[in-house]
């Protein structure tokens, strides 16, 4: 595990630093090969020479491709500048885009699923901004961010997102709408700042349990998004990261259709978006968030993360899920008739889990044939729900 450098891995020098110290031990080892080389060499003294070229030869390497990645990096931020704000929220700059006026009635907060940037749920964004206040912001480490301490934690981010939404002066009260694993951190800021959040709507959020108790996926494949992350951010750090979502938008897949989809709804700001996603930091802050339920770390972390029933009291919650049974999840995996019947029948119930979060919970369904990606798949479906909801607090604040 990098675990222990991602604060260095996440900088926009990290790159060189790392080339500079192995180069530092390339050269070491061909000071002590030398010194302690007799008229005879011995193979051990040999050794130690070959070690010291090969590793000075691949600083060299690494320098080159740091510095190139570095000027990259630099020249996207140019030509991509922040549209919102950077605003301190403690010795770090998280960015704020908030657009329209919300008048009486609430302001909207989206939380795109993964640990993406903002920008993923800009589509819907954009509806909102003529109607009320509307913001996106990006977590530390993703979009214009800054990549903010490690270890990342969603108990954390609840509270960087209440220090931001302070300290840019956006008063509320809010509706959360948080899209799978933002969903997670929608219904963790709800549990602190009740008083702030008028409603929450997770989008098919991920609960925990999704993750700790699951018979098929859960926390084993999390540790293998965690290496992924880690693989592409060394990538993106010396040079050598290609987008791996342009080759899976162009395959006859599910995941190539949504991919597609993104494309065509977020054109406006797709541009800036790859831009920002060629961050080192972005990939090693999904790799340390997505470690707060490795099996070293979940005991300690569930208190923080879990929202507890009845925690949201009597707030408005709504739980939108695809009426579907888990077939497409369980049945590719091919498990026994036995295990298979049961994983399903873990993962239909999960994903009413939130139910149970307030007395004031709602479940919702979405259109037929859609699936977990729904507000890509039917975007106006998710407007048309928040819309809704809005048109209900206002209306309960004028009686």
């Amino acid at each position: 595990m990098l675990t222990p450098f991602y604060p260095l891995l996440s900088h926009p020098l990290g790159g060189i630093a790392v080339a500079l110290v192995v180069g530092v031990i390339g050269v070491v080892l061909l000071i002590v090969s030398r010194r302690s080389r007799p008229r005879q060499p011995t193979g051990l003294a040999r050794f130690g020479m070959v070690g010291g070229v090969l590793v000075s030869g691949f600083s060299v390497f690494l320098l080159v491709g740091a510095t190139v990645s570095l000027i990259e990096i630099d020249r996207l931020a140019n030509e991509h500048p922040p549209p919102g704000k950077l605003i301190d929220v403690g010795g770090y700059r998280m960015h704020m885009l908030a657009q329209g006026d919300a008048g009486d009635g609430p302001t909207v907060i989206w939380i795109p699923g993964a640990h993406s940037q903002g920008m993923a749920l800009h589509h819907l964004h954009a509806v909102f901004g003529d109607e009320t206040r509307s913001i996106l912001f990006d977590r530390p480490g993703t979009g214009w961010s800054d990549p903010g301490p490690f270890p990342r934690r969603t108990a954390i981010e609840a509270v960087e997102l209440g220090i931001l939404l302070e300290s840019a002066g956006e008063e509320g009260p809010f509706v959360l709408a948080g899209h799978s694993y933002g969903g997670l951190l929608a219904a963790n800021y709800a549990r602190r700042y009740p008083d702030r959040t008028a409603a929450v709507v997770l989008l098919d959020a991920s609960p925990p349990d999704a993750f700790i108790y699951a018979p098929a996926y859960g926390a084993a494949a999390l540790d293998g998004l965690v290496r992924d992350a880690e693989r592409q951010g060394l990538d993106k750090l010396f040079g050598g990261w290609t987008n791996p979502e342009t080759a899976m938008a162009e395959t006859d897949t599910d995941i190539g259709e949504i991919l597609r989809r993104q494309r065509r709804l977020l054109a406006e700001v797709g541009e800036a978006m790859t831009a920002n996603a060629r961050r080192p930091a972005a990939s090693f802050a999904t790799a340390s968030i997505f470690q707060e339920f490795s099996s070293g770390i979940v005991s300690a972390a569930a208190p923080d993360l879990v929202v507890y029933d009845g925690e949201l009291g009597e707030m408005p919650v709504l739980v939108v899920i695809p009426n579907e049974t888990a077939d497409a999840i369980i049945d590719p995996l091919g498990m026994e008739e036995d295990a298979g019947r049961r994983a399903k029948n873990f993962f239909e119930r999960m994903r009413v889990r939130y139910l149970d979060v307030s007395s004031d919970a709602r479940l919702v369904h979405t259109p037929p044939g859609t699936g977990h990606n729904y507000p890509y798949e039917t975007p106006e479906f998710v407007v048309e729900v928040v819309r809704e909801l809005l048109d209900e607090l206002r209306n309960r604040d004028v009686r």
